[in-house]
């Protein structure tokens, strides 16, 4: 039997997305430059040595960096001063990246380099490539960037690749001249511009938002379905979703999961409580609002995405057409940060909705079935413990939620006078989605339990295999027993691809 061909990514630094991104940085795509956008960079270094023999002044180049920008980098080889420069901003600190975020970067970099505004060095693009290709990821500190180029985190990378520092190689950290060498790759040769070109980015940022992106995507589709077997389980009014009610508030986010939820649930209204209440808790009425945010948060950051992946940000920006170098501040990530800022606010607003379902699928009130969902009430527990971690995991949502954006700092003797943080907002979001995707796992647990304590299949056209793949992995045993198995099998189950491309095709 032939084995399924591997997908190759081609980066022409114009057209990359997260999806992509995703697939290079965690599925170990195949990647390779297009000749157009190797064609631009070396448009662009010849732009630099052009300048460097007209005597012109270059930032980061015939200049020192930062408050020493007046200061002449007086070195009779400038490639010398290239490499000192990726020398002396590697000092990140904390704890390491994870190999999947320095790949994201690493690609994102070569992309962005491939827009034709850094001028480096064709044999820096190749080293970029060739390390993604064998598995050479450089060794990575979280802490150093201040949203105005990821400075420290791409010395380290650029570092590596000329064989110093460490990289992972498989599950081992290696100094990297020998983790280059065990992979047939050689160090780097800096030339005139490729240190400060290189370092004037910040893909280490825009990378893990890109992988942010997709994951919250791909949970925000699951707990859609998550929330639909909520609303199955415990009969819940789905006039609340009514076409009607969301043309009258037409926000896009909104109108888009009310419909999606239609679509797993079906039009059909439910016949109304017997005890005659008029309307269901906030829990399920407000779902569509709710859960829109994130949708409408995830649209912002994909438009942003869109640029900032293809973006030539480099200062000074090479213009090769017009034989120009010019300062700018398109190094700047602030837009990046107030997207992320947004999402991270939404995923608050979610998690806390998702946690407070999680109690009303406890309550026997809601349910119709017995308190915590116990077997045998009172000898038994049943699932009483997961409302406490639900609702554990969102208070830390919350607490992650701060933004970023509304922080500054001054550096350099205040030349450097204005930082937006959006590395810090792009881990504080990564983490956040991590505790979410905690509470959701939690409400996927009680939703199926619910279900089989009625003894039924859910009625929804829609949520048929979120169900079925749920209960083919979950223990069935209703008596008191540990539930974190249970938990990490269902956070699995939501980010599987597998699954809603299956869902999507019932729709």
């Amino acid at each position: 039997m032939l084995g399924r061909m591997a997908e190759v990514i081609t980066l022409d630094g114009r057209s990359l997305t997260p999806a992509q991104v995703m697939k290079i940085a965690r599925d170990r795509a195949e990647t390779t430059i297009a000749p157009e956008a190797r064609e631009r960079n070396m448009a662009a270094e010849h732009l630099v040595r052009t300048l460097l023999e007209r005597g012109e002044l270059m930032y980061g180049v015939t200049t020192g960096v930062g408050v020493l920008r007046s200061s002449p980098a007086r070195l009779e080889n400038p490639d010398d001063f290239q490499w000192r420069l990726v020398r002396s901003h590697a000092g990140g600190g904390g704890a390491p990246l994870t190999v999947e975020v320095v790949r994201a970067a690493m690609a994102v970099r070569a992309n962005q380099i491939g827009a034709g505004g850094a001028g480096v060095g064709d044999q820096l693009l190749d080293a970029l490539i060739s390390a993604l290709r064998a598995g050479v990821t450089p060794f990575v500190r979280e802490l150093g960037s201040l949203g105005t180029g990821d400075l420290t985190a791409l010395a380290e990378i650029g570092l590596a690749l000329g064989g110093e520092g460490w990289a992972w190689v498989g599950d081992d950290v290696l100094p990297a001249g020998e983790a280059l060498a065990a992979n047939g790759l050689t160090p780097v040769h800096y030339g005139p511009r490729d240190g400060i070109g290189f370092l004037s980015s910040n893909a280490v940022s825009i990378g893990q938002a890109a992988l942010v992106f997709h994951d919250a995507s791909r949970l925000l589709e699951s707990a859609l379905g998550v929330a639909a077997l909520s609303f199955d389980a415990t009969n819940a009014d789905l006039a609340v979703l009514d076409p009607r009610v969301h043309r009258a508030r037409p926000h896009p986010g909104q109108v888009a999961v009310a419909r999606r939820l239609r679509q797993m649930l079906g039009d059909e209204r439910r016949e109304r409580r017997p005890d005659g209440t008029v309307h269901d808790a906030f829990v399920f009425r407000c779902v569509p609002q709710v859960e829109g945010m994130m949708f409408d948060a995830l649209d912002r950051l994909r438009a942003v995405l869109d640029i900032e992946l293809n973006v030539a940000g480099e200062n000074a920006l090479m213009l090769p057409a017009d034989g120009e170098a010019l300062p700018n501040g398109n190094f700047h990530a602030g837009v990046l940060t107030v997207a992320l800022d947004s999402l991270r606010g939404a995923m608050a607003q979610s998690a806390s909705l998702v946690a407070a379902r999680v109690s009303a699928l406890l309550d026997p009130e809601v349910t119709r079935l017995t308190p915590q969902l116990a077997q045998d009430p009172g000898p038994d527990s049943g699932a009483m413990i997961l409302e406490y971690t639900a609702h554990a995991a969102a208070a830390e949502v919350r607490s992650l939620a701060a933004t970023a954006a509304s922080q500054t700092t001054t550096v350099q003797s205040g030349i450097e006078s204005h930082a937006n943080f959006a590395g810090h907002s792009a881990r504080r979001t990564s983490d956040a989605l991590a505790r979410m995707a905690v509470a959701v796992s939690a409400e996927l647990v009680l939703a199926v339990r619910a279900l089989r304590l009625a003894g039924r299949r859910p009625a929804g056209p829609g949520v048929a295999a979120l169900y079925d793949a749920a209960a083919a992995i979950l223990n069935v045993e209703m008596a008191d027993r540990p539930l974190a198995d249970d938990l990490e099998a269902a956070r699995r189950l939501l980010f599987d691809d597998a699954l809603w491309i299956e869902a999507d095709a019932v729709d």
